[in-house]
């Protein structure tokens, strides 16, 4: 390899053939995504006169003969980057004639020059093409690789460029002072990373920024496992603000930049719900003396590490980032590359490391960028359709007279135009609340525009409802209607509508000889049946409330319910107390004993009046009661009659236990309308229930989504009645695959429905009709129902924007009386309704949830079961829905126990358990490493809470066998072998085992580029680098690999495959021959 060394005296030869760390890491990039455009820098000048294509030419081959690094390029050596200058050598000029193509033909001409990438090792790294306009206009597109320059070097690009063309033309200029040699300075940056200075100031950032977490931006679309480069601009406007900014910087003894991030800081703090994130900022990074006249790379990002856990008004996180940015200045000269590699963050190919975000403040006047002399022609920078980037977001703030112009570049497969669009107009309102109110905390300031406000209202109301008190009138009038049509049927018997009614007046008489009132709790320990329906429509009747308890449920909750509720009275089958269960009140049989004497009219309910009290798990362990008034279940019942369309011709099955407020869902929207309600055998599967002859016909079903997705597993083993209309799901979270399952049997026949809603809002609050694309993707919650209104708020009460986390926040007429006997819980939950009439409280759900751009409620999870594990935010929603698309996995769960994140599956029924081995690679392919589980744990089935629900708190904690950190296993097959030596060559470790992993064992981005080179020469298979971020351990890695060469095969002709094969005899050994 020939190497020159011009300029380069006194540089050692190692050192002329190494590339400087920023170049390396972007060497790193291109191996990563080979040919990826993401790090072209493009320079479109229109240069507008006659112009002189021979001088244009020359000056071209001058400024490349002066500046070594555009006659770089850059193989790799066994799997190291190394730098080859090529001797100077005219620069070809491509040359295009679009005179008669239009603007748009012009703008697709330049964007496929900008966005063609670049080979690192072949070269050339400088592109430059003519493109004829006019008779006199042309633009000249110059695009470079970013491993050999950057934007300051654009400028010296642009002025050399001028220089020599005048010269070329005749003029007469000065000889420009020779560059100092891109070489030399990279040589000199990795000498002082050597020193102490730069030792002190690589541990001042390791202090600063050790544990900094991810910023979690609120996407439109879910990341994927590599970081994508397809991206795209808004620009936002402020119109007068920047002598506004100036006044207000010199006021409070600081920059503009300083103020423009602080501000941008504030904007994600509220955008995400965090307190803590990195904000990076691009610097020239000019600092060694000759750097300033020399073409390169040498940008690089100081970092901002943001605080606002004190909750600080704008003027103190000001004075905060003042001193942040103070101290980035003073240890600005690591470099970026140094600094995170230093800093070993978690590998995720799917995110930039430290920062996924950067803020660039142009001191320097926009209109700076305008019409400019080039010899004797006007030159102007355009824009050349360059639409890669690097960051997920960015913000580009520069002045141009008063206004403050911001460009908004963003990774277009993560975040929408309208999502983009709309950040911006919350930065300039959140910019100019602070600027005129410093004082105010950053929480507070505005960020809601009048479009968000319109839209949250929208969103966030349902419907209007007829005013509706009780619902125990509906079911008499249907009563009088048809007495003689069936009201309630089961497997012991059923009652028609005349008989229901004539029991439960008959019931009422008995109960209120026994001093039952208004405002009292009858509990019913009873199975479904219509006994249970005849007893709480009894109480009813006079005024009082039912405590449902579940025969099934344990004696010693029996006994709290009941004496925590109050309750009056016990009614059960045969009059006894339950056995085990410490009763203190009177106890009856809930039969009846034919007509009996009612005195009328019995009292009856009131809206404000109990209609039951229902039991939910509380986070110390005892149950709370949620006392549910007539008002909120007559809305309740009057939403469902109409949206699920209830009528006289539906057999409604009654499936879930009383003590589960579903069953409210099930019982009085059919016999409100005139329905026939279907109850079902205590104990029983579904299967089971639905193959009874009394079941016949049913047409609606309500079921609880974990078991939905059990039964969907298997749709054949269920006989589902040829009636169904209608499938009301809900307690979960509805699984898409799940979805298109169900659809592909039976389409849409049959309307599911999603619904969302604690029992403290009355049974649900949102709706959402599942559809084909609910196959596809997550299903959303919905929108909230008829009377109900669903507010998505930060943690200090504020609405947050569309597409922001927030907890959801219920209100409405469907919002219950609180707990029982819980002042404390009842307020910390129910708040008061700015939006209702006086005396309205709202609920605080506890769920995360944001608004999607459509205007539905999506479920992220609960705010209380967001995962830290290693300093990461982890949703468990997130981690269980990518097991659930792994193959063999019916169930998933997940946790955390300390710092190692636990996964939890249940196999296909029939089916083997997953290996943990497959499961980590396919979970790699998909998420982040950080969210990738350490510990695999089978199970039979998940836990649940009585109510249907997962119950995480009694999954088991991993046994050591379960984690990749368990006993040494050495590699089992030619693969592992082959692979485990090659990371032992590189690593320069010993013993590596199937489940090591790369990482863990010291590997970093540059060995990773060695391994694969190593690999290379021992099979003559290229597999792409990412594989190796994915698949991380031996095991894995030597499976891709092995996959890897079996696609090859099966690409290649016979003839080619018998070649190829002898390369597989490497990894398997010899095979067998016939």
């Amino acid at each position: 390899m020939t190497i020159t060394a011009d300029g380069t005296a006194g540089v050692p030869h190692d050192a002329a053939e190494q590339l400087s760390v920023g170049q390396e890491r972007l060497w790193f990039l291109d191996q990563l995504e080979p040919g990826t455009a993401a790090y072209n820098v493009p320079l479109v000048l229109r240069l507008t006169g006659p112009l002189d294509v021979d001088a244009l030419s020359g000056a071209l081959d001058a400024v490349a003969a002066r500046h070594e690094v555009l006659r770089s390029r850059f193989p790799a050596v066994d799997g190291r980057p190394r730098v080859v200058v090529d001797a100077p050598a005219p620069v070809r000029l491509g040359s295009v004639d679009l005179r008669a193509d239009g603007a748009d033909g012009r703008a697709a001409a330049l964007a496929a020059l900008t966005n063609r990438g670049f080979d690192l090792a072949a070269g050339p790294l400088l592109r430059a093409d003519l493109l004829r306009t006019g008779e006199e206009e042309h633009l000249l597109c110059l695009v470079l690789h970013h491993i050999v320059a950057d934007g300051w070097s654009l400028g010296l690009l642009r002025t050399e460029l001028a220089h020599h063309y005048a010269a070329g033309r005749g003029e007469a200029r000065p000889a420009l002072p020779a560059p100092t040699s891109y070489r030399a300075l990279a040589a000199a940056e990795r000498a002082w990373l050597d020193g102490r200075e730069a030792a002190r100031a690589r541990e001042f950032w390791r202090d600063r920024l050790t544990g900094a977490p991810a910023l979690e931006l609120p996407l439109d679309a879910p990341r994927t496992a590599g970081a994508g480069s397809a991206g795209d601009y808004r620009t936002q406007v402020l119109h007068g603000l920047g002598p506004e900014l100036a006044a207000f910087a010199r006021a409070h003894r600081v920059t503009p930049f300083m103020v423009l991030a602080t501000a941008y800081l504030g904007l994600l703090h509220r955008i995400t719900g965090q307190d803590d994130f990195c904000v990076g900022v691009p610097t020239a990074a000019r600092d060694t003396v000759g750097s300033e006249d020399a073409i390169g790379y040498f940008s690089s990002a100081l970092v901002l590490r943001a605080d606002f856990s004190t909750a600080p008004t704008f003027g103190e996180a000001l004075r905060r980032t003042r001193s942040e940015w103070t101290g980035a200045l003073t240890h600005r000269r690591v470099p970026f590359e140094q600094l995170a590699e230093d800093l070993r963050p978690a590998r995720d190919t799917g995110r930039t490391p430290v920062f996924q975000t950067v803020l660039t403040v142009h001191t320097q006047d926009g209109g700076a960028l305008g019409a400019q002399p080039f010899a004797d022609l006007t030159c102007a920078e355009v824009d050349g359709g360059h639409r890669a980037v690097k960051f997920e977001l960015g913000m580009d703030v520069r002045a141009d007279g008063d206004d403050l112009h911001v460009v908004l570049g963003y990774r277009s497969d993560l975040l929408s135009g309208d999502t983009v669009a709309a950040t911006g107009r919350r930065f300039e309102a959140l910019l100019r609340g602070a600027l005129a109110r410093p004082d105010t905390p950053v929480h507070r300031l505005p960020l809601l525009d009048a479009e968000d406000l319109a839209r949250l209202a929208g969103a966030g109301r349902g419907p209007d409802l007829p005013a509706a008190s009780c619902v125990l009138p509906a079911i008499d009038r249907a009563a009088a209607a048809r007495p003689d049509a069936t009201a309630v049927v089961g497997p012991d018997g059923s009652l028609t509508r005349g008989a229901l009614a004539a029991a439960s007046r008959a019931l009422a008489v008995r109960l209120a000889a026994h001093g039952v009132g208004r405002g009292d709790l009858v509990a019913l320990c009873l199975p479904r049946g219509p006994e249970a329906v005849v007893a709480m429509l009894a109480a009813w009747r006079l005024g009082a409330g039912y405590l449902p308890l579940d025969p099934a449920y344990p004696p010693a909750r029996l006994s709290f319910a009941l004496a925590d509720s109050g309750a009056v009275l016990l009614l059960t089958a045969d009059g006894g107390a339950p056995e085990g269960v410490e009763v203190r009140v009177p106890v009856l049989s809930a039969a009846w004993d034919g007509p009996a004497t009612v005195p009328e009219p019995l009292p009856g309910p009131r809206p404000d009046d109990p209609a039951y009290l229902i039991y939910t798990s509380g986070s110390t362990g005892l149950p709370k009661g949620v006392l549910v008034p007539h008002r909120a279940l007559a809305a309740r019942v009057a939403w469902m009659v109409d949206g699920y369309g209830i009528g006289e011709d539906d057999r409604v099955l009654q499936y879930a236990t009383l003590a589960f407020d579903t069953s409210a869902e099930e019982l009085f929207p059919a016999l409100a309308a005139g329905a026939v309600l279907v109850t079902a055998r205590p104990g029983a599967a579904l299967p089971d229930q639905l193959a009874e002859p009394y079941a016949a016909g049913v047409t609606v079903l309500d079921l609880p989504t974990p078991y939905w997705h059990h039964l969907v597993a298997d749709l054949d083993e269920t006989p589902w009645p040829e009636r169904l209309r209608l499938l009301v799901l809900g307690a979960d979270q509805v699984r898409p695959d799940a979805v298109a399952a169900w659809r592909a049997r039976f389409g849409d026949r049959v309307r599911v429905v999603n619904s969302y809603g604690p029992t403290e809002t009355t049974v649900i609050a949102t709706t959402w009709e599942l559809g084909a694309a609910d196959g596809r993707a997550r299903p959303p919650i919905g929108r909230p129902i008829g009377a109900t209104t669903a507010a998505v708020l930060d943690r200090y009460g504020a609405p947050v924007p569309p597409g922001t986390p927030g907890e959801l926040v219920l209100g409405g007429v469907g919002v219950t009386h609180g707990y029982l006997g819980r002042s404390g819980a009842t307020a910390r939950s129910f708040v008061p309704d700015p939006d209702g009439p006086p005396g309205a409280r709202r609920y605080r759900t506890g769920d995360l949830v944001r608004y999607r751009a459509d205007g539905a409620l999506e479920f992220l999870g609960r705010i209380d079961d967001q995962l830290k594990v290693r300093g990461y935010r982890i949703e468990p929603g997130e981690v269980e829905a990518a097991l659930l698309g792994c193959p063999g996995v019916a169930h998933a769960a997940v946790t955390a126990h300390g710092d190692v994140l636990a996964a939890y599956t249940v196999p296909r029924p029939g089916g083997p358990a997953p290996a943990p081995d497959a499961l980590r690679a396919a979970l790699a392919a998909v998420l982040p490493p950080h969210a990738v589980p350490h510990a695999f744990v089978v199970l039979d089935a998940l836990p649940l809470t009585p109510n249907g629900k997962l119950d995480r708190r009694a999954l088991p904690v991993p046994s050591p066998g379960t984690a990749p950190s368990a006993a040494h296993v050495p590699p089992r097959t030619e693969a592992e072998e082959l692979v485990a030596e090659v990371w032992q060559e590189v690593l320069g470790v010993d013993g590596v085992g199937a489940h090591d992993d790369f990482f863990d064992l010291g590997g970093h981005s540059l060995l990773a580029t060695r391994v694969i080179a190593r690999l290379r020469a021992a099979v003559d298979l290229a597999v792409p680098l990412r594989t190796l971020f994915t698949h991380r351990t031996v095991a894995a890695f030597a499976e891709a690999v092995e996959a890897a060469l079996a696609a090859e095969i099966d690409a290649l002709s016979d003839a080619a495959a018998e070649e190829l094969l002898a390369a597989q005899d490497a990894l398997e050994g010899p095979r067998p021959t016939p």
